[in-house]
């Protein structure tokens, strides 16, 4: 876990730089992302890296830490048919087996898009918009 930490500040600033205003999601069957490069590069800047390691049940029954200041990668053994997601919320990321870095980096910048249209949701819902 403090080896990921020590990372994701690289990480991030790479994430940045590396996507565009938008983000897509790899399955065409998912709608654009519509956060904004800055909305995501805010989210990165505060947000905590938790890293789960050898999660043994079902992702279904995994159990969020319920920071949202966290984001919660969770390794679970290979599993035939099993790919790597993100939950609906953004704030926990399933890989399963050995993955590899585009893949992982494909799920981290889908989560910071989940995040972040989500926290500008409740920004409008809370000033009344």
């Amino acid at each position: 876990m403090a080896s990921l930490r020590r990372y994701l500040p690289a990480l991030s600033v790479v994430t940045y730089l590396a996507m565009p205003s938008v983000c897509l999601a790899e399955d065409p069957g998912q709608t654009k992302c519509t956060a904004t490069g800055a909305e995501i590069a805010g989210l990165m800047e505060k947000t905590k890296l938790n890293a789960v390691m050898n999660y043994a049940g079902p992702d279904s029954e995994y159990k969020s830490d319920g920071d949202p200041d966290t984001l919660e990668i969770v390794f679970l053994a290979k599993q035939k048919g099993a790919v790597g997601h993100v939950s609906d919320d953004g704030e926990v990321i399933f890989l399963y087996g050995d993955v590899r870095d585009k893949e992982q980096q494909n799920l981290i910048t889908l989560a910071f898009c989940l995040r972040a249209v989500a926290r500008r949701g409740l920004t409008t819902r809370s000033s009344g918009l």
